[in-house]
This record gives structure tokens, C-alpha cells and sequence, in this order.
């Protein structure tokens, strides 16, 4: 029996390596999560302004790029070997790596979640119920992001004891602390994912355009999916190999990016439609008045707070107009919101249906009209008085 043989627990031992399991998702992720941002932001300043979703977004990327630079430190260190193949200084800055990577990571999916919702408090924004669920949602993330964040630093004491294994310290059990994380991430993925259901099958659209908008709210299976195979794969086995049992840390990858896919694809389909709009139809109709009855009338929010109302119908009275702009009356851009029947804030002279509308405000410019000279009578001196 050979000095090799007698090294290894079993044939192929020292040669087993997992890290095309870290390799392959971070490369393609760390490709398409900046492009997918730079999609979004594209789509967002070409229809309105940004608002605090995307520059938190922004940041998720941030952190997500982070993490995903570490994962590819940790494999040039060893990560995806057993541990006891790799070579002490290896192993020892592949779990200081590691270690930091896990903070990075809990900011990285926390953020995305906030800037989901955020998005979805934009959508229904009339919806008063929804968006204090959602807003109580986000207060819980983060405060869980900054807790959850804080014990993963002091997970031992002295913290260097988590990484240097020379140093002995006292060590919180982390299995307890890896599936309280998944558990908790999986409930509220499973909350954002349900959110938007009930307004969406409430509304009075066709059945054709609800299922069209069932992807762009339901892209969260996806996440939940990844979540659950992650809280699975920590609960029937025990990381006992930290460097090797690394099918946790897959799917981790996996669900903070998917998670960032995600939130930027719905803005991608919009950019799509914008520039492709026969190819790319929308998948909520838009309807064209050209004849509507007098007394019907849609509202729009003013830059005070207020609402104005203005009919449908504009009576031209035969005069010509030059040029048809979209800029909105209160120099504000055109806003997608989902709204329920009878909402406070929505004034019409017919009450407001349930759907998803879409205000455009329109400047009209008119051709200048000439009054026409007025009519001269002649006065015959027959007709005249006589004196």
C-alpha cells in the first residue's frame, strides 16, 4: 500500500473539488447583475425620475458584487477542497474570506428585498392597507438585516477565532444560526411573493391581461424556490467540512442574485416595450377616447398634494391644432399605478374602476386664429331721415 493510499480517507479524497459550484454562478451573476441595473436606471430616467428604490438598489449591487468578488478570492485560497488538504495559510484566509463574505451577503439580500418593496409600494400606492403592510415589511428587514448582521460578527469571541483556528474561543452553535437565517429569509420571501396577488386578481381587467401580469409579480417563485433548497440543504447535513460541504453556499449565491435579477427585470420588459413597441406589446391595454360623453373625467395628483380633474373629451371648436406634446400639465412624467375601486384620492365624476391606469398628461398647442373683420353696413341716404 502506497504513502498516498494511506493519506486518503478513500481513492480521489485529495483531489475532489467543489469550486466550479461557487465559479460558475458568480461569473454569470457578477456579468448580468450590473448590466440588469444599468437596464433598470436606463428605463427609470427615461420615464420619470429616481426615487430611494433604485439608489438602494444601487447599493444591493454594491454589497452583491462584494460578496461575489470574495467567493472568487475564496476558491483561488482553496474553498470547494477539504479542509484538510489545503494548506494551513490557505485555509486560514479562505475562512477570514469567508467570514466577511457571510456580513456581506446578509446586506446584499436584504437591500434587494427593501428595493422590491419599495417598488411595490410605488405600484399601489392608493392601496392604504398594502402599502402599511409593505412599509411595516421593510421596518422588519431591516431591522433583522442590522441584527442578524451584528451576531454574524460576534458569532465568536475573540471574533479572529472564527477564521484562525489557533486561536480558541467561544463559538456560537452557527448550525442554529445558518437555519434561523434561511428559515426567516424563506418566511419573508414567501410574504413578498404573496403581496400583490389579491390586488392583482381583484382587478377588473381581462383574464388574459392578469395572467400577463402574473410574471412580472410572481418572478419571486424563483427566489422562494432557492431559499427553500437552501434552508433544505442546511437541515439534512451538517457542515462538518467548512471548505468541502458547500451546497449551502450555492444556493446562497444563488438566491441574493436571483433575488437583484429579479427586482430589475420588470423595468427591463418596460424599456422593452418603449423601444420595441410592436414587437413587445403591453400587456395592459391602453384605450384612446376620441369621442367621449361630456362629464367623464380622470384625476391626477399636482405637485401640492392636490388633485385636478380635467375631461377626456377636449372641444376643439373646430379650430386646428400644430403639435400634440406628452409632457404632463404639471411638468411631471406619466406614472403606471394599480388602484382599487372607490380608493380615497381618485375624484372622477364616475367612480373609478379597478385596474391598472395609466395617467398622461398632454400640452395642446393651437394655431392662431384670425378674427375676422367685422361686417361694414352700407347706409343708403334714401333710407336716411329727412330733416
Amino acid at each position: 500500500m502506497t504513502i498516498q493510499e494511506l493519506r486518503e480517507p478513500y481513492p480521489g479524497y485529495n483531489d475532489e473539488n467543489r469550486a466550479h459550484w461557487v465559479l460558475i454562478p458568480t461569473i454569470l451573476f457578477t456579468i448580468l447583475c450590473p448590466l440588469l441595473l444599468a437596464i433598470r436606471i436606463h428605463a427609470r430616467r427615461a420615464t420619470t425620475m429616481l426615487d430611494r428604490g433604485d439608489w438602494i438598489s444601487a447599493v444591493a449591487l454594491f454589497f452583491n458584487i462584494a460578496t461575489n468578488v470574495m467567493f472568487f478570492a475564496m476558491v483561488r485560497h482553496g474553498f470547494g477542497k477539504h479542509s484538510s488538504v489545503i494548506p494551513k495559510h490557505d485555509l486560514f484566509s479562505a475562512l477570514q474570506i469567508w467570514f466577511f463574505g457571510q456580513i456581506t451577503h446578509k446586506i446584499a439580500l436584504h437591500l434587494t428585498k427593501v428595493s422590491l418593496l419599495l417598488l411595490y409600494v410605488r405600484i399601489f400606492s392608493h392601496v392604504r392597507a398594502f402599502k402599511l403592510t409593505a412599509m411595516g415589511l421593510i421596518y422588519f428587514i431591516l431591522l433583522y438585516m442590522v441584527s442578524s448582521t451584528v451576531v454574524g460578527i460576534c458569532q465568536c469571541i475573540p471574533v479572529a477565532s472564527a477564521w484562525d483556528l489557533d486561536i480558541r474561543g467561544n463559538c456560537l452553535n452557527l448550525y442554529v444560526i445558518w437555519n434561523m437565517n434561511g428559515i426567516v429569509s424563506l418566511v419573508t420571501d414567501l410574504i413578498i411573493l404573496g403581496l400583490p396577488f389579491p390586488l392583482v386578481f381583484g382587478l377588473h381587467i381581462p383574464v388574459s391581461q392578469k395572467l400577463a401580469l402574473m410574471p412580472v409579480f410572481g418572478l419571486g417563485v424563483f427566489i422562494v424556490v432557492a431559499s427553500a433548497l437552501r434552508v433544505q440543504s442546511l437541515l439534512v447535513s451538517r457542515v462538518t467540512d467548512r471548505t468541502y460541504d458547500i451546497l449551502g453556499t450555492l444556493w446562497t449565491i444563488i438566491e441574493y442574485n436571483l433575488a437583484f435579477v429579479c427586482l430589475c427585470l420588470p423595468s427591463v420588459r418596460v424599456l422593452l416595450v418603449r423601444t420595441w413597441p410592436t414587437v413587445f406589446k403591453s400587456s395592459v391595454g391602453r384605450s384612446q377616447t376620441s369621442g367621449a360623453t361630456a362629464g367623464q373625467g380622470y384625476a391626477r395628483r399636482s405637485g401640492a398634494g392636490g388633485l385636478r380633474t380635467w375631461p377626456v373629451k377636449i372641444e376643439l371648436d373646430d379650430r386646428h391644432w400644430s403639435r400634440v406634446g406628452d409632457g404632463g400639465l404639471d411638468g411631471s412624467d406619466s406614472t403606471d399605478e394599480i388602484l382599487r375601486s372607490g380608493e380615497v384620492g381618485v375624484v372622477a365624476v364616475e367612480a373609478a374602476p379597478a385596474g391598472i391606469t395609466r395617467t398622461v398628461g398632454f400640452n395642446v398647442e393651437f394655431e392662431p386664429v384670425t378674427a375676422p373683420a367685422p361686417a361694414v353696413t352700407l347706409v343708403s341716404r334714401a333710407d336716411e331721415p329727412q330733416a
